[in-house]
């Protein structure tokens, strides 16, 4: 009996072990969402380390790209405010062929909200105990993150319902007054972000149609497939054990993720430069991690914290994992 109630008190301190990890993971991947993930800087003579001590430098977030650089009051370089290191860049870039930051990563951007907030979601599902309250949270949830992101993206004005960042980002770069996007859909302002970053410095507009009706579709797609996966989690967590162990296994695998679509953007930006660039550039491949060279500018890449806390987020969840599996094998509870 004594040798029951132990390994019941074990199991049941590994359980709230398992919960702790996963909350801590859940706060760290609210906070990943709302930081810088990346940086990216361009260091060249004609940009003195003294007055340009970060070179021209910006930020990725999961919802958008902004500026990296602060204000610098030095003899040298006198300051009202910091420069916009996006839009240097962007003027940078244009020179050899490459389109604005704004062409990456469009649907990624305005689809953020709700694929952190179902991550989430499945980090929760995954410590509710038993699977009848599991199938619960994961309809309620899964049906007001559908609800959410329908309304957002195909309703007049629902863009309104998207992450303000990415609307921030888009607006400020469009320079918008509120009147005159006020009506779009989130899909509107996917489209009309994306015809502007294309058509800034190359106005070819055959090419811009075909590109904005890409990532329309690409949108669409997307859309569907989430809606999809969230059936299937409605209809699978609580009596398949592969779909419950994927609401575990994503938002592990979520760095990893980051870093292939991030490349897969950047082999986008080498491999579309477009003919109208003042300088010809070979097609090439910019770099994901560490330091590069691209004509006389230095170019670095590297995590920044937001990418700490999706790893440390990862780790916690696998230990998280690891120890729920444990949990199971001891006491045969896989409900």
């Amino acid at each position: 009996m004594t040798d029951q109630n132990s390994s019941s008190s074990t199991s049941s301190g590994r359980m709230l072990v398992v919960r702790a990890l996963a909350f801590a993971a859940l706060v760290m991947l609210a906070f990943a969402y709302v930081s810088p993930t990346w940086w990216v800087s361009l260091k060249a003579p004609q940009y003195p380390e003294v007055a340009f001590p970060q070179g021209i430098r910006i930020h990725f977030h999961m919802d958008g790209v902004f500026n990296g650089c602060k204000k610098v009051d030095v003899a040298e370089k006198q300051e009202d405010e910091a420069l916009n290191c996006k839009h240097e860049m962007d003027a940078i870039n244009h020179y050899v062929g490459m389109y604005p930051i704004a062409a990456g990563g469009p649907v990624e951007r305005v689809l953020s909200p709700f694929v952190f907030t179902l991550l989430g979601l499945m980090i929760v599902i995954f410590v509710v105990p038993g699977r009848r309250a599991r199938t619960i949270v994961t309809t309620v949830g899964c049906v007001a993150i559908g609800g959410w992101m329908t309304v957002s993206l195909y309703t007049p004005g629902g863009h309104q319902y998207l992450s303000p960042n990415y609307v921030t980002d888009v607006v400020t770069t469009m320079d918008l007054d509120p009147d005159e996007y006020e009506a779009w859909s989130g899909i509107e302002m996917l489209q009309e972000g994306y015809n502007e970053a294309l058509g800034r410095y190359f106005r070819q507009q055959d090419i811009i149609d075909t590109n904005v009706k890409t990532m329309t579709l690409a949108a669409h797609i997307s859309y569907g497939v989430l809606m999809a996966a969230m059936l299937l989690l409605i209809v699978g967590v609580g009596r398949w054990k592969p779909i419950y162990w994927l609401t575990i296994l994503v938002p592990i695998l979520l760095p990893v993720f980051f870093i292939v679509d991030y490349a897969g953007w950047l082999w986008w930006f080498g491999h579309s430069l477009n003919e109208m660039g003042a300088f010809t550039l070979k097609p090439f491949m910019p770099t994901v991690l560490g330091q590069g060279k691209v004509a006389q500018f230095a170019t670095y890449s590297y995590p920044h914290y937001g990418y700490g806390l999706l790893v440390a987020s990862s780790v916690a969840l696998a230990f998280a994992a690891l120890l729920r599996r444990k949990h199971m094998i001891e006491t045969g509870d896989d409900s």
